[in-house]
């Protein structure tokens, strides 16, 4: 009698088609998933970023402006595209600059630029931004109210 140790040719062609179905199968998911995470990440990074504009504007108790950065990230850029990064400002001196989004991904905004006053508040009397995925069609909304709160998501009323 004889004994085998190993594979035959038929059942090792048999687990790779496997594993070939099972691939097929998962990657396409593999990059929604991903595609989604980018958005969520991007969004979640310009929410806190607004956050922290409000806070430093009640510690400082003085005016926080937000507004899309020029391609020099010094001063702010006329318009409603954000996608090239965005700048807190106290007067005219910067306090973060928040980088441009990832490749693939757009940000609008519904004003130019938005200030938190000392008290908290913003003026305008609201702010949109709008991550936008160009590959999919698919955006996702940051936005701040009259008083300041910011929110994304489902979280927002």
């Amino acid at each position: 009698m004889h004994s085998h140790n190993g594979f035959s040719l038929i059942e090792l062609m048999v687990v790779i088609a496997i594993i070939a179905i099972i691939a097929g199968i998962g990657v396409p998911s593999f990059r929604n998933l991903t595609l989604d995470s980018r958005l969520n990440s991007t969004a979640n990074h310009l929410l806190g970023a607004l956050r922290l504009a409000r806070s430093e504007a009640i510690t400082l108790r003085t005016n926080i402006t937000v507004c899309a950065a020029n391609e020099s990230n010094s001063a702010c850029a006329n318009g409603t595209n954000w996608t090239d990064g965005m700048l807190l400002l106290n007067g005219a001196e910067v306090i973060r600059v928040i980088p441009a989004a990832a490749s693939g991904l757009t940000i609008t905004s519904s004003h130019g630029s938005a200030a938190f006053r000392a008290n908290g508040t913003l003026s305008p009397s609201s702010l949109v931004l709008t991550i936008g995925e160009t590959e999919r069609s698919k955006s996702h909304a940051v936005k701040v109210n009259a008083i300041g709160q910011a929110c994304s998501g489902s979280a927002c009323p």
